[in-house]
């Protein structure tokens, strides 16, 4: 039985799932992968550790309204640096920035986001990359989410 309710994904380990189906493992793989093995092991300390971990990010991620689960999640890769840019179709819209900003903290207290970066890299060049990708998303259709 695999669990598709990353909500309880410590409680589906514990009662024996296969493992996991969950959107939030793109962001967070790892970090399930570890809760799997510490829950098959029967390190509940472990566990717990890592499912305080995940705590954050699940709140963010399935908070109201639900049907922007995946935009967030694509917005928290942005912000980790896997994908150049949270491209959302419409009628979905982009994250607000009170959002990005609420994933971005979630992102630092799960421990995958440093609290502070010693080079935030060339903002000119960060804002060109961003200008291109807009042109290129709007070639496709597609609406941009401008990386901070």
């Amino acid at each position: 039985m695999l669990s598709a309710f990353t909500m309880s994904l410590m409680a589906s380990f514990l009662l024996g799932a296969d493992g996991a189906i969950s959107g939030m493992g793109s962001v967070t793989a790892d970090l399930q992968a570890e809760l799997f093995e510490a829950c098959g092991k029967g390190d509940l300390d472990g566990a717990r550790r890592i499912n305080d971990r995940l705590a954050p990010l699940v709140s963010v991620f399935y908070a109201p309204p639900f049907v922007d689960m995946h935009n967030r999640m694509k917005e928290a890769l942005v912000l980790l640096g896997r994908i150049p840019a949270a491209y959302v179709r419409p009628p979905l819209t982009p994250v607000s920035g009170a959002e990005r900003a609420a994933i971005r903290r979630a992102l630092t207290a799960a421990g995958l986001r440093k609290r502070e970066r010693a080079n935030h890299g060339s903002r000119n060049q960060g804002q060109e990359r961003d200008r291109l990708r807009r042109q290129q998303g709007a070639r496709q259709g597609l609406r941009h989410v401008a990386r901070p």
